[in-house]
């Protein structure tokens, strides 16, 4: 799948430590496009790609809402459902 991500989405992924080789491949390899990066992945790598955005995603404890630094993981998340569900 092709999904094509905003910038705070680009920055916030080249900005996560620990990523597996086989995604940190994908996120390097994003090119510019239209609108922001372009981000291939399989269906695999799709899968894993959210679950590790899950694993990034905070909450403020007082709120209980989600911080804005989690922001863009979620925006990933909701373009990698739109995707595979098109």
């Amino acid at each position: 799948m092709q999904i094509t991500v905003p910038q705070s989405v680009a920055d916030a992924l080249k900005g996560l430590h620990d990523v597996p080789d086989e995604l940190g491949t994908r996120i390097a390899a994003m090119a510019k496009a239209d609108g922001g990066y372009t981000l291939k992945l399989s269906d695999d790598e799709a899968t894993a790609m959210a679950e590790l955005m899950q694993w990034h995603m905070r909450t403020d404890p007082a709120t209980g809402k989600m911080t804005p630094q989690s922001a863009p993981f979620a925006e990933l998340i909701r373009l990698i459902d739109e995707a595979q569900f098109a």
